[in-house]
């Protein structure tokens, strides 16, 4: 891995290891995050004899972009080649007064939503703390990052530790100095891990991708329902709603053929209640091979108006990126050609 994966002290550790001042170690984390170096040539701080040794030993960054694709509304997507030509998407989503990048945890996902286009060919692997960290950097450069959200493709549960460790690696003061509420960690369920993270990350927000509030619907749609149902996973978010001091968001894609009956919206609302969450409603934006549909504007506002009736708090999610399909459930890596 490269010095992307690494934190401050692991900085530190690896010049002190080398029979080098610690600062060095320092130096380099620094310019990582400050002046986002391409290769180490490039890091004038370091001794030009330690440069060149370091840039014949590996290249400095993990990952190269091979397609970046523009939105009209100012989205960006980034498709990055990793070392092993293994790829995945992440996005940049910039607003008036925020920079957020939504990063993939995962190269494909293993959970199979049958309505999201990261899922159609299974995982391949999991990513490491260096190639997300990366997803971050790379867009940085172009504008400083306010938000991380864990929403590409991955079930980043399932790399649990990996997503820790960038976190903190972002979280470093003399880095990025991201603060640990300035992430959201997607999951469409995993409740061991869940309680977990309230335990290592209380500030981190969490949000459930729920989908349908009964298990014979949610089943259908995400098959990790069947492995863990509704009941086990809500006594986790009882778990974990306990342990933190933050509101929680259920993920809602609006499926027109699936997911949007009347007790369906009653039912939704009620489990929000149940411990204070946020819905956010996300009118399901077309993927290729799936059988779903979109449902219309006014479909869209009736199923709010109904879960608003029954005491849910909600906002409807709007559509960013869909142009270049970059928008929640697109990310398909369908621009890689052979790899």
């Amino acid at each position: 891995m490269t010095p992307y994966s690494w934190t401050l002290e692991a900085a530190r550790t690896w010049a002190t290891e080398r029979g080098l001042p610690a600062f060095r170690g320092q130096q380099l984390f620094e310019a990582l995050y400050r002046g986002q170096p391409e290769r180490f040539a490039d890091i004038a701080g370091l001794p030009k004899e330690l440069r060149a040794e370091l840039d014949a030993a590996g290249p400095l960054v993990p990952a190269q972009e091979v397609v970046g694709q523009h939105s009209q509304d100012g989205t960006r997507k980034s498709l990055l080649a990793f070392s092993d030509n293994k790829r995945a998407e992440c996005v940049s989503i910039p607003t008036s007064d925020r920079h957020t990048i939504c990063v993939s945890s995962q190269v494909g996902c293993a959970v199979g939503c049958t309505f999201c286009a990261s899922g159609l060919n299974g995982v391949d692997r999991s990513l490491t703390a260096d190639e997300i960290v990366y997803q971050i950097v790379h867009h940085h450069r172009r504008r400083p990052v306010t938000n991380v959200v864990f929403m590409g493709s991955g079930e980043p549960l399932f790399n649990y530790d990996t997503v820790l460790e960038t976190i903190r690696i972002l979280a470093e003061p003399r880095g990025l100095g991201m603060g640990r509420r300035r992430f959201t960690v997607s999951t469409s369920g995993v409740p061991d891990r869940i309680r977990q993270l309230g335990r290592d990350e209380p500030q981190v927000t969490l949000a459930l991708s729920l989908h349908a509030p009964d298990d014979a619907t949610r089943s259908r749609l995400v098959p990790l329902n069947r492995r863990w149902p509704i009941a086990e996973l809500m006594a986790a978010m009882d778990d974990y709603s306990r342990m933190v001091n933050r509101r929680i968001t259920l993920e809602y894609v609006l499926l027109r053929d699936a997911n949007m009956r009347d007790d369906q919206a009653r039912d939704l609302a009620g489990l929000a209640r149940r411990y204070g969450a946020h819905i956010n409603l996300i009118p399901f934006n077309p993927v290729t091979d799936t059988p779903h549909q979109r449902p219309s504007w006014d479909e869209i506002d009736r199923f709010a108006s109904l879960v608003d009736a029954a005491g849910g708090s909600l906002t409807v999610r709007g559509q960013r990126g869909a142009d270049i399909d970059a928008a929640c459930g697109q990310l398909a890596r369908k621009h890689e050609g052979p790899a």
